[in-house]
């Protein structure tokens, strides 16, 4: 997973790297937004937008690690994907890692679509816009926050 996030920052880096260069403060405000880590993940902003996805609370630890126990998930974390609309809802979200049995990822984006509450991305003009936000939990730091 940290190949992933490795991935996905040397990509910002990449793609900011020239805007913020460049001296235009907008661009080097979208840099700034983009390159900041959130709580637990990380925003994608499309390309025209001002600011990225923002998360505003997490709160379904003890639903991720009922359903994870139930389904019988024995892994250090989980990755996702997650698109998040105008309004600020997630409508669809993608297990980084896959499962043998499909209704595993079904599940567990229920359960973490169901608990994220997220501020939606905005463009220039402050109007909000569809948006993407990535991100992974690690059930050993969900467990130490249930205790």
């Amino acid at each position: 997973m940290k190949s992933l996030l490795t991935m996905a920052s040397a990509t910002a880096a990449l793609l900011l790297a020239p805007a913020a260069l460049a001296g235009n403060s907008g661009a080097e405000a979208r840099a700034e937004a983009n390159a900041e880590t959130q709580a637990e993940g990380y925003a994608l902003a499309a390309i025209g937008t001002e600011t990225p996805v923002r998360l505003v609370s997490w709160d379904g630890d003890f639903e991720l690690l009922k359903t994870s126990r139930r389904l019988r998930i024995w892994r250090s974390h989980v990755a996702y994907r997650m698109t998040v609309d105008a309004e600020g809802k997630a409508t669809t979200c993608e297990l980084t890692e896959t499962f043998r049995r499909t209704y595993v990822a079904d599940r567990l984006c229920n359960v973490l679509m169901a608990h994220h509450t997220f501020a939606p991305a905005t463009d220039a003009s402050g109007k909000p816009v569809e948006g993407q936000y990535v991100s992974q939990l690690s059930y050993a730091e969900m467990r130490e926050r249930m205790d």
